[in-house]
């Protein structure tokens, strides 16, 4: 069985670096991410909707936020508390960490359902049930499937990127519909090899109209990938590479093979590069994702807007400021960043923007120094 398995493992490695150099020849798209548009994030270029957070208490530094059209979540920097937001206000806290009954010591993944009212948190090998917004505890379950990163489809499902153990050796790791009533997966959808596993982040798996995106990314190729859950298919929406000089090199993907652990070495190590693509949306029904491309000081995220088939790439600034807008989540139309008072912070008061000096003073007047949610769009214009 062991023997079975080694030769199924080489084989599959051989494939993948077949695929790899099969991507290089065939490059499509070419993302050239030393040709960005820099454009002032300001309101003739952007929808804008500032928002400063109310709440009566000091709030911890955040990690991460997920928002919909009734609530705002918002997860702390500790991994332990959950804020819940209600238009611009703290309604309800959920912080049940311990040992007890609906208790956790961390939050490893959280997700929605605005059908049920229910928020999911999955940590310490569990999953936590919470009723919205009261966050009182409904019930918890054991599975040993881990997300990094997940949806609810329906009240019975989940689409998650997770890793398991698939048989005794393997881990799977990939997207796959997973049931919300006991963490079983029901059915997988798309496999991903080491590198897609390294890229892939939880804010990843966005909801639209068309179904939920997410990136399958590759050495070279990057795809968008869209489940129909009304059909329960896949179908790749647009797929990219970045230019030369920000593509990870031919001989560092052959290490990610032979390896992943030198590979990840060599990979920290160098530079110039971009990794995969993020937060895939569809904002005003135009396709966009986000890269982030290392050692670029003028340039630290990028958007990139398909129009009508070819993609236009904007970086924002902020005149004044050494801000670099780029989203925590999307909502709708809306990419959504957290701001503090670091961010925002007054570097050149000479060539200040209107809008930094406004963003600036509502930052500093937050009560304990609360977060700021800055709501702007990346497509005015075009």
């Amino acid at each position: 069985m062991k023997n079975s398995t080694n030769k199924g493992v080489a084989v599959s490695a051989l494939l993948s670096v077949v695929l790899f150099l099969c991507d290089c020849e065939n490059q499509g798209v070419v993302l050239d991410v030393d040709s960005v548009e820099r454009i002032e994030l300001n309101e003739h270029n952007s929808d804008i909707k500032i928002v400063p957070i109310k709440c009566d208490f000091p709030m911890d530094d955040i990690y991460r936020c997920l928002a919909f059209d009734d609530y705002t979540f918002l997860l702390s920097m500790s991994w332990k508390t959950i804020y819940c937001i209600q238009g611009d206000t703290v309604i309800s806290v959920l912080d049940a960490s311990g040992r007890g009954h609906g208790e956790y010591s961390y939050i490893n993944d959280f997700t929605y359902s605005k059908e049920e009212q229910i928020l999911y948190v999955q940590g310490d090998g569990k999953y936590y049930l919470y009723s919205v917004p009261s966050m009182s505890f409904i019930r918890s379950f054991e599975s040993d499937i881990t997300p990094g990163g997940m949806v609810v489809l329906n009240p019975n499902e989940f689409l998650m990127k997770c890793s398991f153990y698939d048989g005794k050796e393997d881990v799977y790791r990939g997207i796959c519909i997973v049931s919300s009533q006991t963490g079983e997966v029901l059915r997988k959808c798309s496999d991903f090899d080491y590198i897609n596993t390294q890229w892939f982040m939880q804010r990843d798996l966005s909801l639209c109209e068309e179904g939920i995106l997410y990136p399958i990314n590759s050495v070279y190729n990057n795809t968008l990938v869209c489940y129909n859950e009304d059909n329960g298919r896949t179908e790749n929406v647009f797929s990219f590479t970045y230019n030369s000089k920000w593509r990870i090199p031919k001989r560092l993907a052959k290490l990610a093979q032979k390896d992943p652990l030198f590979f990840s070495r060599e990979y920290n190590e160098r530079n110039l590069f971009c990794e995969g693509c993020h937060y895939p949306a569809y904002i005003n029904s135009r396709l966009t994702f986000w890269s982030f491309p290392r050692e670029k000081d003028d340039v630290k995220s990028i958007v990139t807007i398909v129009k009508d088939g070819e993609p236009v790439s904007r970086s924002f600034i902020v005149s004044g400021t050494d801000m670099t807008p780029s989203p925590y989540c999307i909502s709708g139309n809306y990419c959504v960043d957290i701001i503090s008072l670091d961010d925002i912070a007054i570097t050149d008061p000479d060539n200040i923007s209107p809008f930094a000096l406004e963003l600036n003073r509502i930052v500093k007047a937050q009560q304990f120094e609360n977060p700021v949610l800055l709501y702007f769009t990346v497509d005015k214009g075009l």
